[in-house]
């Protein structure tokens, strides 16, 4: 099982950063930004590192939000996900690892292809903010 640590980062319109990925398996799916959480690293840890090396901005880790899983055919993931805000203004310069990213709204996330782990995300957050 590999775990990884994502951030759900939201900007000052309530909108959330989500990132295309450009290669891979999941090439051209959209994903929450974030990668594997290394040996002696914390959750939190992996996701300021992970997002500093894919999109080269500082977040502040505020909360864990959830613990996810999903078995592709290659592998099982476990998936933290963690609420985040931007330290200042910064702008995304991704590492290449990912070919676009976007701010949307919940209500919008139909318009994108998640990948699979990403979906169940959405459709979790869809469910929290309808209680």
């Amino acid at each position: 099982m590999i775990k990884v640590a994502a951030a759900l980062i939201f900007n000052e319109h309530g909108n959330f950063l989500i990132a295309e990925r450009s290669d891979g398996s999941l090439a051209g799916k959209w994903e929450f930004p974030g990668g594997k959480i290394e040996e002696g690293e914390t959750e939190n840890e992996a996701v300021v590192r992970e997002i500093m090396e894919e999109l080269g901005v500082q977040v502040v880790p505020e909360k864990i939000v959830g613990v996810f899983s999903y078995e592709y055919p290659e592998r099982e993931v476990e998936l933290v996900l963690i609420q985040c805000f931007l330290s200042g203004d910064q702008k995304i310069i991704s590492d290449g690892s990912h070919s676009s990213h976007a701010w949307v709204a919940l209500s919008d996330c139909e318009k994108y292809d998640f990948a699979p782990l990403d979906r169940e995300i959405v459709e979790f957050l869809n469910q929290a903010n309808t209680k």
